[in-house]
């Protein structure tokens, strides 16, 4: 792959060290996510001659930069970020190179390469479901609701229906299509209509941006709190902060909270494996990882 040419569809300086290379695909800055720091302290202390290279790109560019890609040998995979999950996955699914739990999920944050093909998975929503059930166990019987419904919540959703007794409730601040609220066997609710089911649920998952960073907002306010179950589970998909405004609030109400610090490393240890493939154990990736 020519340098020069997928510099020209980056909007940041792209600086290659190592003969074979990773990306993490974004919109600007991409750098600020956690998997390049994550990625590169694994593959420096398992000595592999591999680097984590981000590229921050705009929407219209990611199909010549996975075209660009494919075609670099020294390219093994990576990871997509918001919000280039959903758009990586119509390229590739146009493509028919998704691996099948990912084609019902509608997001891609993973890819890795068979051959002269990259592949799209999704690692989010197995890495928040294992994470979760570790913690707070089965959650069979539980009622569900997942706020925000991009990339991070479709993958969420998908996994935890796959637990669930009944259909998981899902709301977005758009609307979303009928054709994806049947293919993907869910129950949507309205934004303006949580209020009347918040009394119901069991479980409750913020998957919108909203706390992200310096964002101060809060999917569920001081007056809707109230409304909520005592000891009833709080899942934030956010890790910056540790502790959003959400989980300030869930801390009111009940002790069974979590934020997506662990999610995310996991996700990370999965999708690590994917594109190493049988080149390390998964059981390898965790203990290097562990502690970071």
């Amino acid at each position: 792959m020519s340098v020069n040419e997928i510099q020209k569809l980056s909007q940041n300086k792209l600086s290659f060290t190592k003969k074979k290379y990773t990306v993490i695909i974004g919109a600007s800055p991409s750098k600020t996510a956690r998997s390049p720091i994550l990625w590169n302290y694994f593959f420096e202390k398992t000595n592999q001659n591999i680097e984590m290279i981000s590229i921050d790109t705009k929407k219209e560019h990611v199909k010549q930069i996975l075209s660009l890609l494919s075609k670099d040998k020294n390219f093994i995979g990576g990871c997509v970020t918001v919000p280039l999950k959903e758009v990586v996955f119509k390229e590739l699914f146009k493509k028919k190179s998704l691996d099948k739990i990912t084609k019902k999920i509608g997001a891609v944050n993973c890819l890795y390469r068979e051959n002269d093909r990259i592949i799209g998975t999704n690692t989010d929503g197995e890495a928040a479901l294992k994470v979760f059930q570790k913690k707070f166990g089965n959650i069979f019987n539980k009622k569900c609701l997942v706020l925000g419904y991009g990339g991070v919540g479709k993958a969420i959703a998908a996994f935890f229906n796959s637990k669930l007794k009944t259909k998981i409730l899902v709301s977005n601040r758009t609307s979303i299509s009928k054709k994806i609220i049947k293919k993907n066997n869910i129950e949507f609710i309205k934004w303006k209509e949580i209020t009347s089911i918040l009394p119901k649920m069991n479980i409750i998952i913020n998957c919108t941006s909203l706390g992200f960073d310096k964002n101060k907002q809060t999917p569920i306010d001081k007056k809707k709190i109230k409304l909520v179950k005592d000891n009833t589970y709080f899942f934030d998909a956010i890790y910056n902060p540790l502790e959003t405004n959400f989980l300030k609030l869930a801390k009111l109400k009940s002790k069974n909270y979590i934020n997506g610090l662990e999610m995310n490393k996991l996700q990370a240890i999965l999708a690590i494996k994917k594109v190493l493939k049988n080149k390390i154990s998964l059981v390898k990736v965790h203990k290097v990882l562990t502690n970071f």
